[in-house]
């Protein structure tokens, strides 16, 4: 993610841009570079796989509201993922990454979740109530690492997080500017349920 087609555009900041919009966006930050992603496809059960593109054509993949891979960046996450757990609070997540010098890295950790009761969170467009949840993960290979997620209470969709995307890595902060669900989907989630 370039900086040549990143940040304010024409003087409007990224709120402003989705403002204008009527995409499903994101406002992303990483290294100090800033952009607001428009959703380009949807695919996945339930469409839990989401695919955002910058001007520069960075793109951004994502499963559950969580990033998965990055193309365009500086050093791109090549794949991250949790493998099932009976419990939901502790899991293993895995990283595969390209660093900086374009040499390929994995790690794997142990994962725990614990959220804190849900309060009011500004996003680009609204204000919501969410829970303000925190990931801390132990790497095989020593480091530590907290990632941070806001997610609604009930249908437990991700907003916004500020993440290191791998263990020393960048930090990728997000928030949804426009949501690409609708009501609708949480009805018929409730009826599989």
């Amino acid at each position: 993610m370039g900086a040549t087609l990143l940040g304010e555009r024409n003087g409007q900041d990224l709120a402003a841009q989705a403002e204008a919009l009527p995409y499903a966006t994101l406002a992303v930050r990483q290294q100090g570079n800033r952009a607001l992603m428009v959703m380009a496809h949807r695919a996945g059960e339930r469409g839990r796989d989401t695919y955002w593109q910058a001007g520069d054509r960075a793109t951004l993949h994502m499963r559950d509201g969580i990033p998965m891979s990055t193309a365009g960046f500086e050093a791109d996450l090549l794949g991250r993922w949790h493998s099932d757990s009976q419990d939901d609070d502790r899991y293993r997540v895995h990283a595969h990454w390209l660093d900086g010098s374009g040499q390929e890295q994995q790690d794997t950790a142990v994962a725990r979740l614990s959220c804190e009761p849900a309060q009011p969170v500004d996003l680009p467009l609204t204000q919501l109530s969410l829970e303000r949840c925190t990931e801390r993960l132990d790497w095989e290979h020593g480091a530590a690492g907290r990632n941070v997620y806001w997610r609604e209470p009930g249908s437990l969709r991700i907003w916004g997080g500020d993440m290191m995307l791998w263990p020393d890595g960048p930090s990728l902060r997000w928030q949804v500017a426009r949501p690409w669900w609708s009501n609708a989907e949480d009805t018929e989630g409730d009826a599989e349920r």
